[in-house]
């Protein structure tokens, strides 16, 4: 990461949260900013996105910073072991009764296997076993689908190893959000192993925008919080850019105070998820919920986001300390 990066990277937070500045206030705020990254942690995106430059020391005691966030993440998470988190093959493998879709590893997988898994399905997603954020993930059509040649395509590709994953299916009324996307619930966890108390860190609603395929928050797509007692979304939608929306863009679907299906079972699938990784206690699972109201386990992300948590919500950092001190 180099200066002008770096620079380049403040200005652009600065003139989005603050506006166009004078030069004087340009260098304070500069000057304001190392003092925070020192003192507190604050990256470029903590210091502006949480406003920093205009809270006092006790608020800024209340946010996960960039380095405060990593602190969870050494103590909470073994890193031999979060491996079955960062590969999709090892994930589906240890987590198979709660996935709730077919999937194959193209290389296992015979030209007759490919052929018969596009028969079953219309379409499915191909996705590199390493990728996150929704990069390496294509939807491939199956009807006009030359097996042999895809086949061959996926497993000469000796830098990538992919996946197939049948489409699914979810509850109407979260499809209604964004029908181009598979909308899923993103639950945070922090598993005591001292107490044995899994706790709901935060929550969230996860919307595709733009008729994009995934609903990746960084692909333009829209979080909302959910409250964690009673499963309604208690605040606006909001997205990477900081536009916050009281209805979904595209669909006109009011998002605020919307209550999830099913919110109390949601917990309870969380919660027997999180108890099988005992040595990656800190988790960001994605879930959906299928139109018969079961549940499918789509990623368990061992690095997931601390802005996405306490955007448009309230800083964690006190709660998360508090767990912590048993760890």
């Amino acid at each position: 990461m180099t200066i002008n990066y770096v620079l380049s990277r403040f200005s652009q937070m600065k003139d989005y949260y603050v506006g166009r500045t004078s030069i004087m206030r340009s260098i304070w705020l500069w000057i304001d900013f190392i003092a925070n990254a020192i003192l507190y942690g604050a990256s470029i995106s903590d210091y502006f996105a949480y406003g920093f430059f205009k809270l006092r020391h006790s608020g800024k005691q209340e946010y996960i910073t960039y380095r405060r966030y990593h602190k969870i993440l050494r103590k909470a998470n073994d890193q031999q072991d979060i491996d079955i988190c960062r590969s999709k093959i090892h994930f589906n493998e240890y987590f198979a009764d709660l996935l709730g879709r077919e999937w194959i590893d193209t290389q296992k997988a015979t030209v007759k296997d490919i052929k018969q898994f596009a028969q079953r399905h219309a379409y499915f997603f191909c996705k590199e076993i390493l990728s996150y954020r929704g990069i390496g993930v294509t939807r491939i059509e199956s009807k006009g689908l030359n097996a042999e040649e895809f086949l061959k395509k996926c497993t000469e590709d000796k830098l990538c190893h992919y996946i197939l994953e049948e489409p699914l299916q979810e509850i109407e009324s979260i499809q209604e959000f964004h029908p181009w996307s598979v909308n899923t619930i993103r639950v945070v966890t922090l598993f005591d192993t001292t107490a044995n108390v899994v706790h709901f860190m935060n929550a969230r609603l996860r919307m595709g925008n733009k008729k994009n395929n995934v609903d990746n928050f960084h692909f333009d797509g829209i979080g909302a919080n959910i409250d964690l007692e009673t499963g309604i979304i208690n605040g606006v939608g909001y997205d990477t850019h900081n536009v916050t929306y009281l209805i979904h863009p595209l669909t006109g679907k009011q998002i605020i105070g919307f209550r999830i299906p099913h919110w109390e079972k949601c917990k309870q699938f969380i919660d027997k998820a999180a108890r099988r990784m005992p040595t990656v206690r800190y988790v960001g699972w994605d879930l959906v919920i299928r139109p018969d109201g079961e549940l499918c386990l789509i990623e368990a992300n061992d690095n997931a986001d601390h802005d996405f948590q306490q955007l448009h919500n309230k800083g964690l950092w006190k709660e998360y300390k508090q767990i912590l001190k048993n760890f």
